[in-house]
């Protein structure tokens, strides 16, 4: 009497050791990628903080030179600045008199 032998031509125990081996080497290699994925992936979320960061202080930045503007503008021309303020208060009231 012989020994078994599988389709691949080794000992059904052989294969089993093999196949044993290969899901070892299969999960090293998914954590591997896992570890690396997760890696990639908190460099692009501090890389967007940093980015969104400093676009927000550009922002902040042209907010306060807007300001200014309409501050010098308001002071150099008072009347007129009524007048807009008037006329814009006037076109919002309309607008939500229309409902």
């Amino acid at each position: 009497m012989s020994t078994p032998t599988s389709a691949s031509g080794g000992t059904p125990k052989a294969d089993i050791d093999t196949l044993k081996a290969d899901m070892k080497a299969l999960r090293e290699d998914l954590a591997t990628l896992l570890k690396d994925t997760g890696s990639l992936a908190s460099h692009q979320a501090k890389a967007a903080a940093a980015r969104a960061k400093e676009m927000a202080g550009d922002a902040g930045e042209k907010a306060v030179e807007f300001r200014d503007a309409v501050g010098d503008k308001v002071r150099e021309h008072p009347f007129a600045a009524i007048g807009i303020a008037l006329a814009a208060g006037f076109v919002l009231a309309s607008l939500s008199n229309r409902r």
